[in-house]
Formats: structure tokens, sequence, C-alpha cells
């Protein structure tokens, strides 16, 4: 077994369309030896991505940070070709030379199967939905397919027929290419066996590769032609143009299909309406051939002449559950996501929904919420420390106990990163100041983070259990007196027309002064607020007070703070004259506040 932890060469491409640019990131991953060859690539179900090493004998692994392993295939000069996860979730490839099926477990451990027929010369390989491994014999004109337990079927197709790739369709059957020039079909054939072929019009063409589209229909690659074709479940065929012919294909992140193009060393993305654009590689004549979406919403393609992995990213597209972060203004080149999970209350599990902050003048920092869009749960902010230490910071600041997992991915580059919290458990501060390093294009925006940190966190909405009364911040509690109305000003945050929050920092070198409100009624927030010190575009602080009169006859306050500067946070009951106020000490990373007794309902 071979480890190396590889860095990776990126360029960053700007295509324009149609009056709009489009802009993906393309890294490269160098593998451990220069004759690696690497040709299929597959999911892993431990999420990494796992491909054929054919000019090593080798089978490889490499995770969405770049970290690779290689484990040498028991048969010597055995030939790994193709490979896809199997339902026992282990990975399945073919042994073009050898003749035989190989499986390896995540773990690394190998078992082989050697074919009924010999000189069958294996090459595509997939799922099945019947839960078995299906597979084409590319010499003996037959696909074949292999229990989990090492059961094999085969079922003769015409001679000659040549299938070369496989892969399940939406129609619970098999559809695969027959690549013979005499052949130029595409077959399905039906978990019982039954075999049915349909011609492609163009002749000669070779189909080769094939997946399922966006659209429900087969979409496969033409080696001789310079067209994408396309099948419906009916046998409906039709062919697009393409700049130059295809090898491996799959169903990109984009909605869009992607195939690879060894002749030009390029990689091409085809819409399903016909457009097609290009991209290459930072490598010249690097070979592309097999290509797979990854778990991370990446592409990763094996590049078979140059003994590299590479990987493209996309511009971030905000959505529903995706939150997308300036680098520089409107270049949205973070990508942020939050998955939850937790027993608490029955049990709940989903993605978190962002609540992007831009019309508020935050660019760099946004917002979560997993159960109440007007209740959120975490504060999240990507700044740009390269004038500091020459990195990325990612801070965040969640005000809940739930389990979660943050994810961050620098669009441009193909880096990601992900945090994750333990249900039932306080979310701990989020303080990586070494989370992306910067490159060469990379500029010191003019306001810098001021030397801090990333957050701290708090409980669940209101569906956590157990909280704990605060530890780490010291909390008194004023004697009551009358007030005036609750009136929201550049300093303070009005929750429910009675709560008054505010903040005041002291930071080093003398810097001291109120912290400046960002109201979120405008977003639909009506139970929390924002505070920045330093910068708008930088908030530091998502504070919240929620109504738990009917759990615990009590209000509570959250408070998350993504900064390390001291401050006194005060929250007035303008109804009764109470008053809670909690401190953080100057150069500590400000800890949870889940005070669930804060103040008394009436």
């Amino acid at each position: 077994m071979v480890v190396a932890r590889r860095f990776a060469l990126a360029v960053a491409l700007f295509i324009g369309l149609a009056g709009a640019t489009w802009a993906v990131g393309i890294a490269e991953y160098p593998l451990p030896a220069r004759n690696d060859g690497p040709t299929g690539i597959a999911v892993g179900a431990d999420g990494a991505l796992w491909f054929t090493a054919e000019g090593t004998n080798k089978i490889g692994r490499i995770t969405t940070a770049g970290s690779i392993t290689e484990f040498p295939v028991p048969t010597p000069t055995s030939a790994p070709l193709g490979i896809a996860a199997g339902p026992d979730g282990a990975l399945w490839f073919t042994e073009l030379v050898a003749d035989q099926l190989g499986r390896i477990t995540t773990s690394g451990a190998f078992s082989e199967y050697s074919l009924p027929t010999p000189s069958a010369q294996p090459q595509g390989i997939a799922a099945g939905p019947d839960g078995a491994i299906w597979f084409t014999e590319l010499a003996a004109n037959k696909i074949g397919r292999i229990s989990v337990a090492g059961l094999f079927t085969e079922y003769p197709l015409t001679a000659p027929a040549a299938p070369a790739y496989i892969t399940a369709g939406p129609d619970g059957a098999l559809w695969f290419t027959e690549s013979a020039a005499a052949a130029n079909k595409i077959g399905r054939i039906t978990v019982k066996g039954v075999i049915t072929e349909f011609p492609v019009p163009t002749p000669n063409c070779e189909p080769f590769g094939i997946t399922l589209g966006p659209d429900g229909a087969l979409w496969f690659t033409e080696r001789m032609a310079k067209k994408i074709g396309r099948i419906t479940t009916a046998g409906v065929v039709t062919e697009l143009p393409t700049v130059a012919p295809g090898f491996g294909i799959t169903n990109g992140p984009d909605g869009n299909l992607w195939f690879t193009e060894p002749d030009t060393g390029k990689l091409s993305s085809l819409s399903t309406g016909g457009v097609i654009k290009e991209v290459s590689p930072p490598t010249a004549e690097s070979g592309p051939q097999g290509i797979v979406t990854g778990p991370d919403g990446s592409l990763w393609f094996a590049e078979g002449s140059v003994a590299k992995i590479g990987r493209v990213t996309f511009g971030c597209t905000p959505g529903d559950s995706t939150l997308c972060l300036d680098d520089q203004p409107g270049d949205r080149r973070w990508q942020l996501g939050v998955t939850f999970a937790t027993a608490q209350g029955g049990g709940s599990a989903g993605n978190g929904h962002a609540v992007p902050l831009a019309s508020l003048g935050v660019s760099r920092g946004g917002l979560f919420w997993f159960f109440n869009a007007g209740n959120p749960e975490m504060l999240v902010k990507v700044l740009d420390g390269c004038s500091l230490d020459q990195e990325f910071w990612v801070f965040a600041a969640a005000t809940t106990n739930v389990g979660f997992t943050l994810t961050v991915l620098d669009t441009r580059t193909g880096r990601f990163k992900a945090y994750g919290n333990a249900d039932r458990t306080p979310a701990p501060p989020v303080q990586d100041t070494s989370a992306f390093a910067c490159t060469g294009g990379d500029a010191a925006p003019d306001d810098q983070p001021i030397a801090s940190s990333g957050a701290p966190a708090g409980p669940a909405g209101a569906t956590a259990e157990a909280l704990a009364e605060p530890a780490a911040e010291a909390a008194t509690e004023a004697a009551p007196s009358p007030q005036a109305a609750c009136t929201p000003s550049s300093t303070a945050v009005c929750i429910d027309g009675r709560f008054l929050l505010q903040v005041a920092y002291r930071a080093g070198g003398g810097r001291s002064g109120p912290g400046q409100a960002i109201p979120l009624q405008s977003l639909g927030v009506d139970q929390g607020g924002l505070f920045w010190f330093f910068s708008s575009d930088n908030p530091e602080m998502l504070i919240k007070v929620l109504d738990a009169c009917g759990v615990n006859q009590h209000f509570w306050i959250f408070y998350a703070a993504g900064t390390n500067v001291g401050f006194t946070v005060t929250v007035t009951d303008t109804q009764t004259g109470q008053q809670k106020t909690y401190v953080n000490v100057d150069g500590t990373a400000a800890p949870p506040v889940q005070d669930i007794s804060a103040l008394p309902c009436p």
C-alpha cells in the first residue's frame, strides 16, 4: 500500500456565455508513479474517489482533500480498467488482461473472481438494481452478472458486438454500448436477461461511454464521431454535435452532461438542449478518460496520459441550502452548506437553510436555520487573512446543540473543508485561521479581520434538550426599574418590541465602542439580530431571545460570537426592567451562551 499527500495544481477558467460568466476551477493531483495510467473512477461508500491505475496494476483512492492511497492488485499485470461501487459497500473492478473481476473493500482487502469465459476482456462495470454487479465482456461479446457472493451468469450478444460500458437505467434495466463498428448499437438488458438492441444513426461511430442523464434518458459518447448520443427508455435515439469525440461521460452536478476528450486533452459540458462548452485541464495532452460526479459537488476525472486525477469545481450557485460568500466583490467564491441530524425531540435531520446577508451589506458572512426561519442557528464567515498569515479564515458561531456538519468549498481551487458537531453537544467555536492557504492570485482586501478567531456557539433553537446554564461568561441581573419603550437604533436591536439588545466591545490597542446593530426583520428573522465591531461586512455576533414561557417559565438568551475581543452583552426586558449582562474577556475566544433561565416570564 502506498500513501501520499499530493498538492494540487489549479487553474480558474472564466468562459463568456451569452453575456454571463461561467467559472470553473480545475485542480490536478499527481499520482505516486508517472506510469500509473488512471482510467476508471468511481465514488466509494466512504466518500472518497476510487480509481484504476492500469499502468501500475493498482487500485487508487483519493479523498476530497487530495490524500492519495494506492493498493496493488494481487494478480500481476491484470490491467484494472472499469470500476464501480457495489451494493455491499466495496468497490468492484474489471481486470481486462487477467479475465477477472476484482473487489476491494474501503479498508483495502482484495478478492478476485475468474470469469467463466476465457479471453473475455471484461471492461465496463456497474451496480444493477437487483443487488448484483453487471459488466461487459468486450472480446466474448457477452454481458455478465456476478452476485456479491461471487456467482456468475453470462448473456451472449450477437457477434460482433464488443460491449464497452454499462450503466443502470431509470427503468430497472441495464443499458450498454456496443462499440464494434459492425454493431454500432445501444443495448438494454433486463435483470432477467432479456436483451433489446437499438441501432445508432451514424454509421461506424463506435458508441462507448454511457450514463443516465438529468432528463431520465441515457446519454453516450461516440469514439469515432464528433457526436453525443441520447436514447430514451422507449428506444428513440438522437445525436448532438460536439467539438471532438468523447470517451467517459457522466451526469454533472450543474445539470449538464460532462465527457472527456482524450484526443484533445479537454473536457466538455453539454446541456440537454445541445449547448456545448470545452475546458482544458492545466496539463496539456493529459488524456482524460473516466469521469464521475463526486460527493463534494465536484467533477473528478482520470488523466491517463499524465498520471493525475483531475477535479472540476463550479462557481457557487445560491440556493435554499447553499450559501455563497464573496472573496472579491461579486465573485461568490465560497460555497457553504450545512447538514444536521439530532435524536432530540423525536429525531430530525435535513439540510440547513441559507440566509444570505448581502441585502444588508454583508457579503462575507451569512446565516443558516434548521427548524424555524425566524430563529437562525448559525453565523458563518470566510475572511481574507492573506496579509496577516497567508490564509483564509473560516469562523462559525452556532447557537445549537444538535449534530451538524458545515462544509466550505473554495470554488476557485476545489479545496474543501468540513467542520462537525456531535449531537447533544453545545457547538464549540470554529476558529480556523489556517483554513485555506492563499495563492498567487489572492489579494488582501482593505479591511482585514481583527486578530481573532472563529466563533463560539450556543444551544439549539427551541428544540434543545437539557441545556445547561452558561458557565464561561459572567452574568449579572439588575434590579427591576422602569424602562422606556424598546427602541431600535444603530447600536441596539429590538426583539418582539420588548427586548433591547446592546453590545460594547474592548479590543487591544485601546479600541472600544458600541457594537453596531444589524436587524434581521427584513429577512424574516424576528427573534435575533447581528452586531459588528470593525467592519459592517464582518458581523461578529448573532444574538437571540426566545420565548420559552411554555417550557420553563423563562425567556432564553442565546448568542454566538465570531471574535476573541472583549465585549459586554446587555439584554433588557423593557416591560419589567429586568436586565442580563454577559462579559467576554479580551483575547479569549467567546464561549457558548445557552442561558435558558435568563429572564423570568411574567
